[in-house]
């Protein structure tokens, strides 16, 4: 008896058939978006790029502002230093006009006559020396004394007054002499005079004592900046030949027409068309000050005077 086949073959090849339909619809798809998805990962590559060309560019922006900055404030350092530079070389070239100017006036002026024998107390060189008071020698015999009585040399004011009584005590009979103190104050310049104001008082014991009367009456006035420049002026006008300034050599460029020291050593220098001697007395701790020695004796050298200096 022949036994009965069965037979699963149709079912077996369909579902093999529905698997390769959708193997094929899959990879049908894949190929259709195949270029799509490369583009997209190509698209990120170069976003990751730009961004990291964006950052380079950055750094290098910061770095180009910076460097920029830097050389700015070099820039600006640099044109600073060249206005000073320009400006000293203003000044050492307005004192080299001044020195030259003082030669030619010099030279041109006829020698003094030779002094009479009996008047003659002691020979330096060519030159009569009739006045010595701690170092400072001059032949002139009407004198100025002049000074200064800003507030900073107010704990100095004893000194002045030491200092002022023993240059009286070296005059002699015959000589003239004045007093003038200076101060800068709020409401002007002011002036302190001994005599009246353009006079000279003649060398006695009794002048001499009001004369230190009045320095001392003096010493409760000191106060207010210096404006020497003013000063100098009076003194040029003044009928004394020689004028001895008292000192702490550091005048205010405020109140003296905006000038440095060394401007105004050459200013003044300019106005002393009369050629009176000027003598430096430097009173306080000038020790401290590089520049109050350098104004001072710069100020005696061109106007033909000496310097010196007094501390406590």
């Amino acid at each position: 008896m022949r036994s009965r086949v069965r037979n699963f073959g149709v079912f077996s090849l369909s579902a093999i058939d529905l698997f390769a339909s959708a193997m094929g619809a899959f990879i049908i798809i894949t190929i259709i978006l195949m270029p799509d998805y490369q583009k997209e990962v190509r698209l990120e590559g170069h976003l990751d790029y730009i961004d990291a060309q964006t950052g380079e560019t950055d750094a290098l922006v910061n770095d180009t502002q910076l460097g920029i900055n830097s050389t700015r404030d070099s820039l600006l350092s640099a044109r600073a230093r060249q206005l000073e530079l320009l400006a000293e070389e203003d000044i050492i070239s307005s004192e080299l006009e001044t020195v030259k100017a003082l030669l030619q006036a010099r030279n041109e002026q006829p020698p003094p006559p030779p002094p009479a024998p009996e008047e003659a107390q002691e020979e330096l060189g060519s030159r009569l020396v009739t006045f010595r008071f701690l170092g400072l020698k001059t032949d002139k015999t009407r004198l100025l004394l002049l000074i200064d009585m800003n507030k900073y040399l107010g704990e100095h004011r004893s000194l002045i007054a030491k200092t002022v009584s023993r240059a009286l005590d070296s005059l002699q009979p015959g000589y003239q002499f004045a007093i003038l103190g200076f101060q800068q104050l709020d409401s002007g310049p002011r002036y302190h005079h001994w005599p009246r104001a353009g006079q000279l008082a003649a060398m006695n014991r009794k002048n001499q004592t009001e004369a230190l009367r009045f320095v001392n009456g003096l010493a409760t006035q000191f106060e207010g900046a210096s404006s020497l420049r003013s000063a100098i002026d009076l003194a040029f006008e003044h009928p004394a030949e020689a004028i001895i300034l008292f000192s702490d050599g550091l005048p205010n460029p405020d109140f003296n027409n905006g000038l440095p020291p060394r401007a105004l050593v050459q200013d003044i220098s300019l106005a002393n068309t009369r050629q009176k001697e000027i003598h430096a007395v430097t009173i306080g701790d000038y020790f401290k000050y590089k520049g109050t020695v350098e104004f001072m004796e710069g100020l005696a050298r061109a106007n033909s005077g000496n310097f010196l200096a007094l501390a406590q």
